[in-house]
């Protein structure tokens, strides 16, 4: 790579001969031109982390490659994180499903299919029998949702584990340091509050608080999201399509 290079794109006719700036005041070592090129790559072409990784990894290591470019062209990338959180049976699956169906990435809540499998295999992994270690497992699983979110897009969560601190209060169970940590680290930029809804109150096997149940656990959710500095957006009781349409608006 020659000593002296202009910074302009493939597209450009310029040579550092005609660019006498470039050919007597910086000494452009091949390490300064690649970093410099890739940050004009990204605000010029809109590129990701991970496309400059994937164009550089036969060149140097994947970790050299975060190193030296990330810092320089994160400011492009935006992953929003949404939180949907409420008591049982106010339609969170639903608002969730129609989300989803907006074409936005959604990361469904996965408790009620851990307690259904539990009841089917007659296991005590239920929270009323083992809170703890149903906490422990739905912990896991919505760390790995929080991870997985895509790059550049608005996602949406049904419930997150800040909803399984809020359990965990309302059963006098304990916060392990690990799992406080977590919370104080994976942060959501919204949360959307959906409230107790009388008229469509319903019980199966996997949901089985009472009306009055479900206030207890809303006021828990209140009480721990706001412990930890969000703020609620209440979602007022409506048909799908208006949900939708409020929390579109609101973001």
């Amino acid at each position: 790579m020659p000593g002296n290079r202009c910074l302009c794109l493939s597209s450009c006719s310029c040579s550092s001969t005609a660019n006498p700036f470039l050919s007597h005041r910086f000494e452009m070592t091949p390490w300064l031109f690649e970093r410099l090129k890739w940050r004009i790559l990204a605000e010029h072409m809109w590129i990701s982390s991970e496309k400059v990784v994937a164009q550089s990894r036969d060149k140097i290591e994947p970790l050299e490659v975060h190193l030296r470019f990330y810092e320089d062209i994160s400011y492009p990338l935006k992953t929003t994180r949404i939180a949907i959180t409420g008591s049982p049976a106010t339609e969170k699956t639903t608002l969730s499903l129609a989300l989803e169906q907006h074409g936005y990435p959604v990361f469904h809540e996965q408790a009620r299919e851990i307690i259904q499998n539990s009841l089917d295999e007659e296991s005590d992994l239920v929270p009323w029998k083992d809170l703890l270690g149903f906490t422990q497992l739905v912990w896991d699983l919505r760390n790995e949702q929080y991870h997985n979110a895509l790059l550049e897009k608005i996602n949406f969560y049904d419930r997150t584990n800040v909803d399984a601190y809020a359990y965990l209060n309302k059963g006098n169970a304990e916060l392990s340091e690990d799992w406080e940590a977590d919370l104080q680290e994976m942060r959501f930029q919204r949360v959307f509050f959906l409230p107790v809804w009388p008229e469509i109150h319903s019980l199966d096997r996997q949901r089985l608080e009472t009306l009055d149940e479900c206030y207890e656990v809303e006021q828990h959710l209140k009480v721990a999201y706001a412990s930890l500095g969000y703020e609620f957006i209440e979602v007022p009781p409506a048909s799908v399509e208006e949900r939708v349409a409020f929390i579109l608006a609101c973001l």
